[in-house]
C-alpha cells in the first residue's frame, strides 16, 4: 500500500500530537504514524505525570537553560524554547486545553530560575479561576493531599481529542516506522510494516521523527548511558526506532549518555517478563544505602522527585571495580508502608495495590522483624552495616541534624517493625539524547548541515542537557518543538513534487 500525504508523522505523542495539528492548521495533509495498537497505546505522555514546563520571560528562561544545560545546548535553541515556553498556555487553550500553575522549577539556585512555572492540565469544564493551590516550595513538587489534575492520561485524552477535531490528519496505528525513504538527498517519506504487510508513506514536506528515544534498548543502555544496569519507567514501546532511522540518512547525535534520572524499582513477574516503577519515599522516615549498608546521599532529593539524585548512584569504586550503588537498597518500616502505596503503578503494565501487600507476597518487598533481616533479605551484602546505619540515621533524627543535610522535617526515624528493604536502581521517565537539531527542528548531519526534509521533535533528541529543568520539562519541549518542526517542514521551500 502506498499512501501519499504533506507531512509524516512518526509517533503519536505530545510531539507528534503538536506537530499534526500544527500542520492540518496550516492546510497540511498529515500521517500520524504509530507502531502501537489504538487500544493499547502507551505513550510516554500518557504513562508521564502529565505537567508542563512554561515560563514568563524569554531572556530569564533561557539563562536558566543554558545554566540546565551544561554547555550541551546551544543558546539559541534555549531561546527559541523559551519563546514557546512564554507562550505554550495559550496554544494549549487554542487546542481546548486549560491548565493552572502548580509548580516552578527544581534548581532555585541557578540564574532564571524564577521565570519557570509548572502547569497542569485541569479536566474538561473546570475554570482555572476556580482552582486554588499552595504552590510547594522552591525546586519541589510536593502536595498536601492528592491533587484533582495533572495527570497524563487526561493530557494524553485530551491531546487526542484535539488531534481527532482535524479532518486533516489520519493516524495509522499498528504501523511500524522502519526506514526514512529518499530522494537525491532529501527525505521523501517512511516505508513501515504493518502486521507483516509493507506500506508506503510519501511525504511531500517530510517526515518528523517524534517517537521518544531508547529506554528499553539494552545495548544502547550499555553503550550510551553513564553506568549498567539502569531501568525506565516509560512506554515499553520506546526502542530506540527514531534513533536508527535517522542515522541510516546520516544524522548525527547528541548527549546520548543524558536522561531523566530517579532511582527506580525493577521487579521480576512470575512469567519472566518485568516492569520498573517509580518509588515514593515519602513520608519519612526512609534511608536508602548501598551494597554494603552504608548510606552515601541526601535522600529528601529523591523523596521530592528531582532528577538528580540518581547521580549519586552512579559512583564507581575503583578499587572494588564495581558500582557499588547499584543497587543501592531502601530501608523503611510499617509505618511508611500503611501509609500508602511505595511506588507508583505503571500504566497500561501493572496497578501497584494499595497496601503493598500483593508486592511483598511476590517477594518484591522483603519483610522482616528487624532491619538487619530484611536487609539481609533483599540481598544486601553487610546486612549488619545497613541496621547500624538505620541506627545512626535514628539517633540523627533525635537531634535533628543529619550529617548528608537532610532537612529537619524529614527526618523521622524507622522504628516500628516489620521492616522492610527494596532494591533501588539508577533509572527513570526517559532518555535525553538522540538526533542533533537545530533551533528550527532541523536534523543536522555530523558536519551541522540540516537533512532535508527530516525533523525531530520530543523525547528524540530533546534539547535537555546535564538537568532536567523543571516537572514537566520533556512535555514542554514536546509540545515547542512538535510545533516548530511542522511549521519549518511547511515552510521549506524544496518541497517534493
Amino acid at each position: 500500500m502506498t499512501i501519499n500525504v504533506d507531512l509524516a508523522v512518526v509517533g503519536l505523542g505530545a510531539a507528534g500530537i503538536a506537530a499534526a495539528i500544527t500542520a492540518a492548521r496550516q492546510g497540511a495533509t498529515v500521517a500520524v504514524i504509530e507502531k502501537q495498537s489504538a487500544d493499547n497505546h502507551l505513550s510516554s505522555t500518557r504513562m508521564s505525570g502529565g505537567l508542563i514546563m512554561a515560563a514568563t520571560d524569554v531572556d530569564a528562561c533561557t539563562r536558566y537553560l543554558d545554566a540546565c544545560s551544561g554547555g550541551m545546548i546551544p543558546t539559541d535553541i534555549n531561546r527559541t524554547w523559551s519563546e514557546r515556553a512564554v507562550a505554550v498556555g495559550d496554544w494549549l487553550r487554542g487546542v481546548g486545553i486549560e491548565t493552572v500553575v502548580m509548580a516552578g522549577g527544581w534548581h532555585p539556585g541557578l540564574d532564571g530560575f524564577p521565570t519557570i512555572e509548572v502547569l497542569a492540565p485541569l479536566p474538561r469544564g473546570v475554570d482555572p479561576a476556580s482552582v486554588e493551590i499552595e504552590l510547594p516550595p522552591p525546586g519541589e513538587l510536593a502536595f498536601k493531599g492528592k491533587l484533582p489534575f495533572g495527570n497524563g492520561e487526561m493530557l494524553h485524552d485530551q491531546l487526542l481529542d484535539a488531534l481527532r477535531a482535524e479532518p486533516n490528519i489520519t493516524v495509522y496505528y499498528d504501523h511500524a516506522a522502519q526506514r526514512l525513504r529518499t530522494e537525491n538527498g532529501r527525505v521523501t517519506g517512511v516505508d513501515c510494516d504493518s502486521g507483516g504487510a509493507p506500506v508506503a508513506i510519501n511525504a511531500r514536506r517530510g517526515v518528523v521523527l517524534a517517537c521518544g528515544g531508547f529506554e528499553q534498548d539494552q545495548d544502547m543502555i550499555l553503550n550510551y548511558l553513564k553506568a549498567y544496569p539502569i531501568y525506565f519507567y516509560g512506554s515499553k514501546a520506546n526502542t530506540g526506532d527514531g534513533i536508527r532511522m535517522a542515522q541510516a540518512v546520516g544524522a548525527d547525535l547528541w548527549h546520548m549518555n543524558q536522561m531523566i534520572g530517579r532511582a527506580v524499582a525493577h521487579f521480576r513477574h512470575r512469567d519472566g517478563t518485568e516492569t520498573t516503577f517509580g518509588v515514593s519515599l515519602n513520608p519519612p522516615g526512609y534511608v536508602i544505602v548501598d551494597k554494603y549498608g552504608q548510606r552515601f546521599a541526601n535522600e529528601y532529593l529523591q523523596a521530592v522527585s528531582k532528577a538528580n539524585f540518581y547521580f549519586e548512584l552512579l559512583t564507581y569504586d575503583a578499587d572494588r571495580l564495581e558500582f557499588p550503588r547499584i543497587p543501592s537498597y531502601w530501608i523503611f518500616d510499617s509505618k511508611r508502608l500503611q501509609a500508602r502505596p511505595i511506588a507508583h503503578g505503571s500504566i497500561g503494565y501493572y496497578a501497584w495495590s494499595q497496601d503493598n501487600r500483593a508486592e511483598i507476597d511476590l517477594g518484591w518487598i522483603k519483610e522482616a522483624a528487624t532491619v538487619e533481616e530484611a536487609a539481609r533479605a533483599a540481598g544486601v551484602a553487610d546486612p549488619a552495616g545497613a541496621a547500624a546505619s538505620v541506627a545512626a540515621y535514628n539517633a540523627a533524627c533525635e537531634t535533628g541534624v543529619d550529617a548528608y543535610g537532610r532537612p529537619a522535617a524529614s527526618l523521622a526515624p524507622i522504628s516500628e517493625g516489620p521492616f522492610y528493604c527494596v532494591p533501588v536502581y539508577p533509572g527513570g521517565a526517559t532518555t535525553n539524547g538522540g538526533p542533533r537539531r537545530d533551533a528550527q527542528a532541523r536534523i543536522v548531519d555530523s558536519f551541522g548541515r540540516p537533512i532535508a526534509g527530516l525533523f525531530g521533535a520530543g523525547e528524540l533528541g530533546g534539547p535537555i542537557g546535564l538537568l532536567y529543568p523543571s516537572p514537566g520539562s520533556n512535555l514542554g519541549e514536546a509540545l515547542a518543538f512538535g510545533a516548530i518542526a511542522a511549521e519549518t517542514a511547511l515552510r521549506d521551500e524544496v518541497a517534493t513534487q
